[in-house]
């Protein structure tokens, strides 16, 4: 049986045979600290004469992640593994902001330890966000974000001034706790308002096709201001931007929102590629802030291959021509925006041949010790295979794995790619388009319909009914996991037809493996669908972007001649 001690401003138990003299710190005892976030590792002791909440007692909400421990004590972390808030535990005692000293653990209730094991004295502190533990309830108390708990080597009191230096500690680890967890919730706000402020989709025109990587930073915050951009314009004409805010942190990205608007709303008002970064400069100026910007604008006119780059500070483009050689498209450097320019921004004008790749990239996307970024971002395109240019989504894969390596970024990185396939054999590239609103309960025979017609257009009515089934499960399986609005994208090449679909969720489709055992292929609801797109085209494949990823399919076209 056990009693509260009520002569101290803590809560103690202690058994009546508990002798006065008990071990001071002195005496070489070594605690074993266990720490639980809110989620609360408690354990499983009950006794009835402490007083536990009810099981009807309001309940805490907890979001946090599972502490660890350290030291050897089996039987404490055993009791807190796996149990929940509604078990009377000291551990739950202390999450509700008293602290709990006993000092014979294996005088208290019956099961908490295995019996070959020692007795020895715990303490269950919580700790408190900005403030030392009490024991007297009071309105308006600090936040509890987690308890600590520490194991003793045998049985043991626990002095005033003891006390006293474990309320300190638990002061202290609560004022940690509390950084970590801001610092935690401050940095997935900034990602997800980056996240938000990426282009959902890129634009696309008949004759260029475009993709985009963006690769977050590993030392700093994971926050940065670094941008791209694909706006479609009439005329057939597209203008590709890319861009890098200075600076990791939020400031970063809210500026990188406002440069990132200004430059869309100046290109789609028809402005060439200088004046858009000196208007955009001349506003950013205004709005005062002290971080410096730089950019790059591409206008393409897709009709004749007209290109003019504009620069404010930024790397040159490249552009890999069809026989493999790789050059910079110059234009004049500018300064960063920001800086006061005495004069206007410049901009200067190329023409691409047909079947010509363009790379925009940040410098986040090549080696920090390089001397030349786009020296260094040549030499990463260079080292491509033929055959993983063929494909923008394999090349963007195999270009951004350099930067998602072992080793550590302190930059985040943009990579911007964009084919302009031109007039190539007879007439323009064949492309279809659907976009299907989230939650659409007719989108999946919408994408067949639209697959259908597409296919019979083209003269590939033979392919129908294999692409409307690829189209279907694929679809589905955007509306369904990913929760957004799904883009559908067809194009036939000379010898196989291509089929994407785009969604805002980045996590990639994972086909269930069929089981030897036909109760649990029969219980399976997911993911078999993955498994006829497999069989069916010649290769599919997901790659992850700014703002979800898009599975593509390639389907042969078989020949028809004799």
């Amino acid at each position: 049986m056990y009693r509260p001690t009520r002569t101290s401003p803590f809560r103690s138990l202690s058994p009546s045979r508990a002798s006065a003299s008990a071990p001071s710190p002195s005496s070489g005892w070594k605690p074993t600290a266990t720490t639980g976030r809110r989620n609360a590792q408690t354990c499983r002791r009950s006794d009835r004469n402490w007083p536990w909440p009810s099981p009807s007692s309001p309940r805490l909400a907890l979001q946090s992640q599972p502490g660890g421990h350290s030291g050897a004590s089996p039987s404490i972390v055993r009791n807190l593994h796996g149990a929940g808030l509604h078990a009377r535990t000291p551990a739950t005692e202390a999450l509700l902001g008293r602290p709990l000293f006993i000092s014979d653990s294996r005088s208290t209730a019956a099961g908490s330890h295995w019996p070959d094991e020692e007795s020895q004295a715990e303490a269950y502190l919580p700790l408190m966000a900005g403030r030392h533990i009490t024991d007297l309830p009071f309105a308006g108390r600090g936040k509890i974000v987690g308890v600590c708990c520490l194991s003793f080597p045998r049985s043991r009191g626990f002095p005033p001034e003891e006390r006293a230096v474990l309320s300190m500690m638990a002061g202290l680890l609560g004022a940690a706790v509390e950084r970590v967890q801001l610092s935690a919730k401050q940095r997935a706000v900034a990602e997800h308002l980056q996240q938000r402020l990426l282009p959902p989709t890129l634009s696309e025109l008949p004759r260029l096709t475009a993709t985009a990587r963006y690769q977050p930073a590993t030392v700093t915050s994971k926050v940065g201001g670094d941008w791209y951009d694909v706006i479609k314009l009439p005329g057939e004409r597209m203008v590709l931007v890319v861009g890098d805010v200075e600076g990791h942190a939020i400031e970063s990205t809210a500026v990188m929102g406002q440069v990132r608007t200004a430059v869309a709303a100046y290109a789609t008002e028809g402005h060439r590629p200088a004046t858009v970064i000196d208007r955009t400069g001349r506003l950013l100026a205004e709005l005062g802030t002290d971080l410096l910007v730089t950019c790059c604008v591409v206008a393409l006119d897709t009709a004749d291959g007209t290109i003019e780059v504009a620069l404010a500070g930024h790397p040159e483009p490249l552009v890999q021509r069809l026989d493999g050689s790789i050059c910079h498209l110059e234009a004049p450097a500018n300064l960063p925006l920001g800086v006061a320019m005495p004069y206007a921004y410049q901009g200067r004008e190329h023409t691409l041949e047909p079947g010509s790749l363009l790379m925009l990239y940040s410098n986040g996307l090549v080696d920090r010790h390089t001397a030349d970024p786009g020296d260094g971002a040549q030499v990463l395109l260079s080292s491509c295979s033929r055959e993983a240019g063929a494909d923008l989504e394999q090349l963007a894969d195999h270009l951004i794995a350099h930067v998602s390596g072992p080793q550590q970024r302190r930059d985040d990185a943009v990579l911007l790619l964009a084919r302009y396939e031109g007039a190539i054999g007879e007439g323009a590239p064949r492309t279809g388009n659907l976009q299907i609103q989230q939650r659409d309960l007719h989108g999946v025979k919408a994408a067949r319909s639209f697959v259908d017609d597409r296919l019979s257009a083209w003269e590939l009515a033979e392919m129908s009914d294999t692409l409307q089934l690829i189209a279907s499960e694929i679809v589905t399986n955007a509306l369904v996991h990913a929760g957004s609005n799904v883009d559908v994208r067809l194009r036939a090449f000379a010898d196989h037809v291509r089929l994407e679909v785009r969604d805002s969720d980045s996590n990639p489709p994972v086909p269930s493996p069929l089981a030897l055992v036909e109760e649990e292929n029969a219980e399976a609801e997911h993911g078999r669908g993955l498994l006829i797109v497999e069989a069916l085209s010649g290769s599919w494949h997901s790659s992850p972007n700014g703002r979800g990823k898009t599975v593509s399919v390639e389907v042969p076209i078989a020949d028809t001649e004799p």
